[in-house]
């Protein structure tokens, strides 16, 4: 009974050392066919069996157009069902065994039917030592059958050396290079340098876990051997991480990193620790009137701030009108409060009401702009009347009690 298989890019393929080894000619698309298949198989899972793929789970998860991979699908199978792959000998090398990829392929409606060969099981489904396991979605965006190879030969190398070493160099010959990717004889070493390993080391670095750099190794004056330093993304992108933590912790800790970060990232920005704001200008501060701040003083405010760094507050100077609003209001009402404080209760005379004038006792201030615009209500007897339109001076040249 087959298995219709949902493939994700998340799966993970395993080879054996052997079929990695192996030499097969297969385009592109049978290269990731083959491996979404075997991303799919599981260790327990009988000889023969059958494996239902929708091709449009298939044409999803390469970003394909469904009728484009349709025809493509075909003559990937054709190479599957035509291509062999030959598998050497333990004991000897040179000796070798062809096997077929896959038993046969079945096309259903929209549905593609794998069954794999069971004399390929052993590579595939019995892994007892050294294979080869790896991300299905690192190889689908990779555009050529070399690079994908390539791809296979170096985290099989890397993964050996996480294993037996700290080495992420290996040399090899052209000869074996050939060997391994199956390069054509008509390809130079020039061919081989931009078509293949130029192009891999750009497709890598892009889609994959691993990148890598080469060096070429002459004799005489022809090219050789190739040594690859291979790069892990995934250790190096942990160790990136690792240091910005580090590096996190000692702006935390340190006053100088934490200021130099400040001033890299906040140039032409407010920086605030409550009502108290500046400008940061080309590395100084200034006041929001772009007076610049004496070394002195700078010090004790980059001081005064890193104490209380959790609440400094950094933004753009767009907002700067809106703080200097808030910050008016806030002073309007601070001065209301003192002005009311020192004159509630006093007593006013010359009062003009209905013709004639009284004397009174302020109860509340209101309207308050400024010390020279804001208006009094004060009580005559047991009325209360407004007074409109005084200031300061008025107050102090109308109250009877000084």
């Amino acid at each position: 009974m087959a298995d219709l298989i949902t493939p994700k890019k998340e799966n993970y393929v395993t080879k054996s050392e052997k079929l990695l080894k192996a030499r097969y000619e297969l385009n592109e698309l049978a290269i990731k066919l083959i491996a979404i298949l075997y991303s799919n198989v599981k260790r327990g899972d009988e000889i023969g069996k059958d494996y239902e793929i929708k091709v449009t789970d298939i044409a999803k998860l390469l970003n394909k157009d469904y009728g484009e991979l349709y025809n493509e699908i075909k003559e990937a199978v054709n190479e599957l069902m035509s291509n062999p792959v030959f598998i050497p000998d333990d004991d000897n090398p040179k000796n070798w065994t062809a096997f077929n990829w896959i038993a046969d392929a079945r096309y259903r409606d929209g549905v593609i039917t794998f069954t794999i060969s069971k004399r390929l099981k052993p590579f595939v489904l019995e892994l007892q030592n050294r294979f080869l396991k790896y991300k299905l979605e690192n190889i689908l965006p990779l555009k050529s059958k070399y690079v994908i190879r390539l791809y296979e030969v170096l985290k099989d190398w890397l993964e050996l050396n996480k294993r037996y070493g700290n080495k992420t160099e290996k040399i090899i010959s052209l000869v074996e290079l050939r060997e391994f990717l199956d390069i054509p004889k008509s390809y130079r070493y020039n061919d081989i340098k931009r078509q293949i390993l130029n192009k891999a080391q750009e497709e890598l670095v892009k889609n994959t876990d691993l990148t890598f750099e080469f060096e070429e190794i002459k004799t005489g004056r022809k090219v050789t051997h190739i040594k690859f330093k291979i790069i892990d993304k995934s250790q190096e992108k942990k160790d990136t991480q690792l240091k910005e933590i580090n590096y996190q912790i000692d702006i935390k800790n340190n006053l100088a990193l934490w200021k130099k970060e400040i001033l890299q990232n906040a140039n032409d920005k407010i920086i605030a620790l409550g009502d108290e704001c500046y400008l940061i200008k080309d590395g100084l501060l200034t006041d929001l009137s772009n007076k610049i701040i004496s070394k002195e003083d700078a010090w004790e405010v980059w001081n005064k701030f890193f104490k209380n760094k959790d609440e400094v507050r950094i933004f753009d100077k767009d907002k700067l009108n809106e703080i200097l609003e808030k910050r008016k209001e806030k002073l309007k009402q601070f001065e209301l409060e003192e002005l009311k404080e020192q004159w509630l209760g006093v007593l006013v005379e010359d009062i003009h009401i209905n013709g004639d004038f009284y004397a009174g006792q302020i109860v509340d201030i209101h309207d308050y702009k400024d010390y020279d615009n804001f208006s009094v209500i004060v009580k005559v007897g047991e009325k209360y009347y407004k007074v409109s339109n005084v200031n300061l001076n008025w107050l102090k040249n109308h109250s009877i009690i000084k």
